[in-house]
């Protein structure tokens, strides 16, 4: 099949970053997650701290939202504008999986991509909080709260548009009954389908 690029937005504790690594795998193609933020502060001079709050901290962002003297560009701006440079960088280089960041958005022009949306029950994000950073119930359901907040306060920021709506994606799965390998097994049928579909509509 034509390997395509693949964005994965992605609710908290839904499995995004084990599904972007299955495909990524699959494909021979590299995966892009966590390492987006340090590219980009390699690249553009910008804190890690900034840049990771930028997506995780709705609340952070508020303190570090200030103008810079011009009135230009406000810190969250560069971040968020040096972050979609680094993400059209990477995908000028070929075939990947990107994980989060508005990728969908910032790669909306370019021809061979799929889009997909992952979620998952209350109940399974919460036992991922639980398992993961040792939470009490109440603190993994303030954490799933916060960061699927802030993930979306991001995405609207960026594109205008409601994270997670399916309008805005080839693919939504839920990865709770299944599970993230047979999601990505899913992701990959589909891209391969679409491949197929685009070069039998080629005169």
């Amino acid at each position: 099949m034509d390997t395509p690029i693949i964005t994965i937005g992605r609710e908290y504790g839904a499995g995004g970053h084990t599904v972007a690594r299955i495909i990524a795998q699959r494909l021979g193609i590299p995966a892009y997650d966590k390492e987006i933020i340090k590219l980009t502060a390699e690249e553009s001079g910008l804190n890690e701290a900034v840049l990771q709050s930028t997506e995780e901290s709705d609340g952070l962002r508020k303190l570090i939202s200030w103008f810079l003297p011009s009135g230009a560009v406000s810190t969250y701006d560069q971040a968020i504008l040096a972050q979609a440079q680094v993400i059209r960088n990477i995908a000028a280089q070929g075939p990947c999986v990107i994980v989060g960041r508005g990728a969908d958005y910032i790669l909306r022009d370019l021809p061979n991509v799929v889009n997909v949306f992952l979620y998952a029950n209350r109940e399974d994000k919460l036992r991922y909080a639980m398992d993961t950073y040792g939470d009490s119930p109440e603190q993994a359901a303030r954490r799933v709260r916060q960061s699927d907040a802030a993930r979306e306060s991001y995405y609207h920021y960026l594109t205008k548009k409601k994270w997670g709506d399916l309008k805005n994606y080839h693919l939504s799965l839920n990865t709770s009954p299944v599970g993230k390998a047979a999601c990505a097994e899913l992701i990959l049928q589909y891209a391969q389908r679409a491949a197929e579909g685009e070069r039998k509509a080629l005169p």
